[in-house]
């Protein structure tokens, strides 16, 4: 029978097989005239699914789940929550992926609009969405093509940096072993991920480098960094604050996990700084004093582990004086000594 009663729920179950593939699932309704029509969809959806080869049937909620069992963000916990949320709309739970079109997409938009969700918030909903449906199209071939998913904030707005006083406000309000945490942030530009999974193995204060592996990398991509010397200075602090353990960064002996903490947006709220200040704001920090004493953006793209050029330009415009050679060429003069002198 395909419709059938579990005995602690008040909704009707169905009971579905095609081509050797059982499917037994709650209908999410008490009506039967509903359940039965739910049950011929479903029934149709693996019809098409194996005997048409149309993997376009696939419900949304198997790619979310297929999703979850292969990325490797190290956000996934984020994810995760995201997707019980989309998983808990009927509207895109149990469609299938060819039929997740835009106008399913702005439905879910103004759901999360009208739960009192911001603008920003509902991005990253949207985000999540279009990874999902981007890899069902790229690379798991599910659909043809991604549906466009619309947002609010298209264009990425300027890196969040501190200036030196602003740092300094910061570092006088936080704990003592975040502070030194984030002055090795500034002074290297490691994220936070990164830094965390550092062991005493990896450095050599003698030598003044360290080794990241690849593994604790964003980009996958081991990276050394050479340590100067007021980043030694930090690293000798850490070792007398936590004299035992593997880890460079630890508290009450363990190794710390999160910086973004309580503590963090505590003494951000202290420092009178802007509530859009993160943790990863001091890798921004890091960029942005490196481009004003006189970095180029290909010293920085290394010291940094940017995996392209690109991605180091958005802090190019901190040191417009560096271009000022350029700008004479184009009035076709030569920006000498003389005129340097001058100019000064």
């Amino acid at each position: 029978m395909p419709l059938y009663r579990q005995p602690k729920s008040p909704h009707w179950w169905i009971r579905v097989q095609v081509a050797g593939t059982k499917v037994r699932r709650s209908t999410g309704t008490t009506d039967r005239a509903a359940a039965e029509e739910f049950e011929k969809s479903e029934h149709d959806r693996l019809w098409r699914l194996h005997k048409l080869g149309d993997r376009g049937a696939t419900p949304f909620s198997e790619a979310a789940a297929r999703w979850l069992i292969e990325t490797t963000k190290k956000t996934k916990h984020k994810d995760e929550l995201l997707l019980e949320w989309f998983c808990s709309q009927p509207e895109l739970k149990d469609a299938p992926l060819s039929e997740i079109d835009i106008d399913v997409i702005q439905e879910l938009r103004g759901m999360l609009a009208d739960e009192g969700k911001a603008p920003a918030t509902v991005d990253r909903y949207m985000a999540c969405l279009r990874a999902i449906l981007r890899k069902c199209a790229f690379e798991w071939r599910y659909i043809d093509a991604p549906p466009k998913v619309p947002m609010h904030n298209r264009r990425p707005g300027e890196p969040d940096w501190l200036t030196r006083d602003q740092f300094k406000k910061l570092k006088a309000e936080l704990p003592p072993h975040l502070a030194l945490a984030a002055e090795f942030a500034v002074l290297t530009g490691l994220r936070m991920r990164s830094m965390l999974g550092l062991t005493w193995e990896r450095i050599d204060l003698r030598k003044r480098r360290a080794w990241v592996p690849g593994a604790a990398m964003k980009g996958k991509h081991a990276l050394g960094i050479p340590l100067s010397r007021d980043v030694v200075k930090v690293l000798r602090k850490l070792k007398t604050l936590n004299p035992e353990g593997d880890w460079v960064f630890q508290y009450d002996g363990a190794p710390i996990d999160d910086c973004n903490t309580a503590a963090f947006m505590k003494a951000r709220a202290r420092a009178l700084l802007p509530t859009s200040i993160n943790w990863h704001s001091l890798r921004h920090t890091f960029a942005s004093w490196a481009i004003q004493g006189g970095v180029t953006p290909h010293e920085l793209m290394q010291l940094g582990g940017w995996k392209s050029y690109s991605m180091v330009l958005r802090y190019a415009h901190l040191a417009p004086d560096s271009l000022a050679q350029a700008a004479e060429k184009v009035a076709g003069k030569r920006h000498t000594a003389k005129r340097r002198a001058k100019a000064k």
